[in-house]
């Protein structure tokens, strides 16, 4: 039941890249009123010639498969298919974090901003820390960057890492990460 729930709630908030969409769908849409428009004046007797396709077929006509235009022209265009291609098939960063929950009807996040302030915050709680500099979030790992005014500070790493972990395992976000803390003297 658990695990049909983080499915649930990772298929909710997966990132749906709307701009690259957007673009894609634009450029389509303008692609076929052009024809559209090209055509049925054409039919009425007048084209319109919104596109100068004399010139481009006459290139076309005048230009030869091997030629260097050409093939930039085609693998121009078949790299921008690559890209929406990859586009729509690749998830996306999401902006929200999915939690660990046991209902598949009710879906929980977070932030990603949010939970690294969650965890910047935990860090800073643990004894000896005077500041965290950076928190990074990947897909199975937090990394930690704090900072101490302590010279012999052996165990603040470990501190810091069970305390990020007990605030990690509260939160329960999806999939579990590890942490890593690297601490750095702060001088002054």
């Amino acid at each position: 039941m658990i695990a049909r729930a983080d499915r649930a709630a990772r298929h909710a908030f997966r990132s749906r890249r709307v701009w690259l969409g957007l673009l894609a769908a634009l450029l389509l849409a303008a692609a076929g009123v052009i024809t559209a428009v090209e055509i049925i004046t054409a039919w009425a007797g007048e084209a319109a010639h919104i596109v100068p396709y004399e010139r481009v077929r006459d290139w076309a006509e005048d230009t030869a498969w091997e030629d260097l235009s050409f093939l930039a022209a085609a693998g121009g265009l078949t790299l921008l298919g690559l890209i929406f291609l990859l586009a729509g098939l690749l998830p996306g960063r999401t902006r929200v974090v999915p939690l660990h929950g046991e209902d598949p009807a009710l879906l929980m996040g977070v932030t990603r901003r949010g939970l690294k302030g969650a965890l910047a915050s935990a860090a800073e709680e643990a004894p000896g820390v005077s500041g965290v500099r950076r928190v990074k979030l990947r897909r199975r790992r937090v990394r930690v960057v704090a900072e101490t005014p302590v010279r012999e500070s052996a165990d603040l790493g470990e501190r810091i890492g069970a305390a990020v972990g007990d605030r990690l395992d509260r939160l329960q976000p999806v999939p579990d990460r590890s942490v890593s803390v690297r601490v750095k003297l702060r001088e002054g």
